[in-house]
């Protein structure tokens, strides 16, 4: 999917708007039985779109302990020790360090912290367009959950997961 993102944004820098934007995560078990859909509290972040595009970055804030899914005790797992460690991790927090004009459309480089460790990671601009009050941005990705630092359970849930932020900023 080719970004529109050339004419269809004002420079400026926006703050997210955590009532109305989303970060979606989708992952499988490992044997492929059933995929598990989820979602996670943001906590804030901002949007600064430069005149050159490839000047513009963000960052975003996750509340590590909003995990929710269809299964009240896997929530519980995920935001508990072995995975997320909200209680001694409470945030999840992504910076970009670039972004680039890649073959599909536009792509942010960025680190992604969890559990206190760091992982490179990229998002592909899937939307980016300016609103009567700021911007809607869609961005996904594919992250490496062992590569980011949640390495239990190896043999229940798949390595990658995909996310998609759905953000919204005045």
């Amino acid at each position: 999917m080719t970004t529109q993102m050339h004419n269809t944004l004002r420079p400026g820098t926006y703050t997210i708007d955590t009532a109305r934007s989303a970060c979606r995560l989708t992952a499988t078990h490992t044997f492929g039985l059933k995929p598990v859909a989820a979602t996670v509290d943001l906590r804030g972040g901002t949007i600064t779109v430069a005149g050159d595009l490839a000047a513009s970055t963000a960052s975003a804030v996750l509340d590590a302990g909003t995990f929710r899914s269809d299964d009240e005790r896997r929530n519980k797992d995920i935001a508990g020790r072995k995975f997320f460690d909200a209680a001694q991790h409470p945030t999840i927090a992504f910076r970009s360090t670039g972004c680039r004009r890649g073959e599909e459309g536009w792509l942010l480089d960025g680190v992604l912290r969890v559990r206190g460790h760091d992982s490179d990671v990229t998002l592909a601009i899937e939307v980016a367009r300016s609103t009567p009050d700021g911007c809607h941005v869609v961005a996904t990705g594919v992250i490496d959950r062992i590569a980011a630092g949640i390495t239990a359970g190896r043999a229940l849930i798949a390595r990658p997961v995909r996310v998609v932020l759905d953000l919204h900023a005045c």
